[in-house]
């Protein structure tokens, strides 16, 4: 369409949070893909799990977005992007191991719930409420506080909580002015739900980003499954006492599966959703149809036509003899980041173009084999080390070769064992795999014909070193291919 320009489509970007920031209609361009936004709203559901860049972060600012436009709701996307895990450790319970960290979860939980109640003016003056304002007041002068406040105002052992009772707590002969946030949680439960009884409103808060400081170790682990069962149990207290408040948790899928918990199996069956965008590779792919929803949501003209008659006017030529959808999807790890990112990588390169052509997505090969690698890296980041990282990355590019035997890989690597001290080749070949470097390949001798297998279009898949392992297409020209 000769009267469209590249630059007047809007694809958004690969990072949902500045995306919420830098366009104030982003939820026009929201693709709610297996209805997630709507599953939210029912009660069961409040975890959703989904890889690096697949629209986690995103969902959680459209639920924001949302309830902002009704009077009645209250949401915050509550961030942990900067936060500590090891700050926990000084504050964790007696309770056993995986749930030291149980109690301090509860309690920032309940404070959160407690901030949106006090910033509801529709909360009728009772004696709860009352009671709640004056305990903000006295431990945290403020309700705009994040979690790094409290946890170093509690990490003091000095948390003022006699406040919230209605009695004198006699210890000792003398009031209990001061002392552990453990000393004071259930009082605190008992006064923001009896405070959210009093509302008709609607209280969620979204955690979100607990990833970026991520690390396969003791203190993660433990943290994050306290948090998900002191969320379970909120959530149910909720629904138990007919009030209307809800946790959701936004986490990566990876890290969710390192977890071993038998009460996180029952979360896992009763009160997860995924964020799945498919395997297929075709043109009836969600990822396909993600870029034509957000062109004719970009354009009157393109609003229009039908999703194929847009789809062909954006992409009218094969790349190489491969037809646009095969080339785009098979360089992609199945998630809209990646699609975004190689057409805003074509945008930014040709904004005056009428299509994405042939040449521009040759053009823009090795910029986005680059983002893939940086990709991968920060997905392995937390589950190894970065001298292991770095070495397996240095091995396949030194080698360089798009097909890989592992016995002649191994070969290789020992003849060079200078450059590779200490890898642990298997370990880190199985790494690739799950994070989608690497795949298999095989020759079916009785279909005569061949196969391969990706981590990211069969989750159950392992790795299997007697077979024949492929390097991703997309991370070719950054390897040196």
């Amino acid at each position: 369409m000769k009267n469209i320009k590249l630059q007047d489509i809007y694809l958004g970007e690969n990072d949902g949070k500045k995306e919420a920031v830098y366009r104030s209609d982003f939820e026009r361009y929201f693709i709610d893909i297996d209805y997630n936004f709507e599953k939210l709203q029912i009660d069961k559901y409040f975890l959703v799990l989904g890889r690096k860049g697949s629209g986690k972060t995103y969902l959680g600012q459209y639920i924001k977005k949302m309830a902002a436009s009704d009077p009645l709701h209250f949401c915050d996307v509550s961030s942990y992007k900067d936060f500590k895990f090891q700050e926990l450790v000084q504050l964790k319970s007696g309770d056993i191991k995986p749930n030291e960290y149980y109690e301090i979860w509860r309690w920032l939980l309940l404070l959160d719930i407690g901030k949106q109640c006090l910033e509801d003016n529709g909360i009728p003056d009772c004696d709860a409420k009352s009671k709640l304002n004056s305990f903000f007041d006295a431990n945290y002068n403020s309700t705009k506080i994040d979690a790094k406040k409290i946890v170093e105002v509690t990490k003091k052992k000095q948390v003022r909580g006699s406040i919230l009772r209605s009695f004198v707590d006699v210890s000792g002969g003398e009031k209990l002015e001061e002392g552990s946030y453990l000393d004071y949680i259930d009082d605190l439960e008992s006064v923001v739900f009896q405070v959210l009884s009093h509302s008709d409103s609607r209280y969620t808060v979204v955690y979100d980003e607990l990833d970026d400081r991520f690390r396969d170790d003791e203190y993660y682990r433990h943290s994050i499954i306290s948090l998900l069962k002191a969320a379970d149990h909120i959530n149910l207290k909720a629904l138990e006492d007919l009030v209307k408040a809800k946790i959701i948790i936004l986490l990566r899928t990876d890290i969710f599966s390192i977890f071993n918990d038998p009460d996180l199996n029952k979360i896992k069956r009763v009160n997860t959703l995924k964020i799945d965008w498919g395997t297929r590779v075709s043109v009836s792919s969600p990822l396909i149809g993600m870029i034509v929803s957000k062109a004719k949501k970009s354009s009157i003209l393109m609003s229009a036509l039908t999703d194929e008659e847009v789809f062909r006017n954006l992409f009218p030529q094969d790349i190489n003899g491969i037809n646009p959808e095969r080339y785009i999807l098979e360089r992609s790890f199945f998630r809209p980041r990646d699609v975004i990112t190689i057409l805003n990588l074509i945008i930014e390169k040709y904004p005056n173009s009428d299509y994405f052509g042939w040449k521009s997505f040759l053009d823009v090969k090795q910029e986005y084999s680059e983002y893939l690698l940086d990709e991968v890296r920060n997905e392995m980041y937390g589950h190894y080390r970065d001298e292991e990282i770095d070495s397996i990355f240095r091995l396949l590019k030194n080698y360089n070769k798009h097909f890989v035997v592992y016995q002649e890989l191994k070969e290789y690597m020992e003849n060079n064992q200078f450059h590779y001290k200490e890898l642990d080749l298997e370990k880190m070949l199985i790494g690739l795999f799950k994070f989608n470097a690497l795949g298999n390949k095989w020759f079916n001798v009785y279909k005569r014909k061949e196969y391969y297998t990706w981590a990211h279009r069969d989750e159950k898949a392992d790795l299997d070193l007697n077979k024949t392992m492929v390097i991703h297409l997309g991370l070719r020209e950054a390897l040196s291919m």
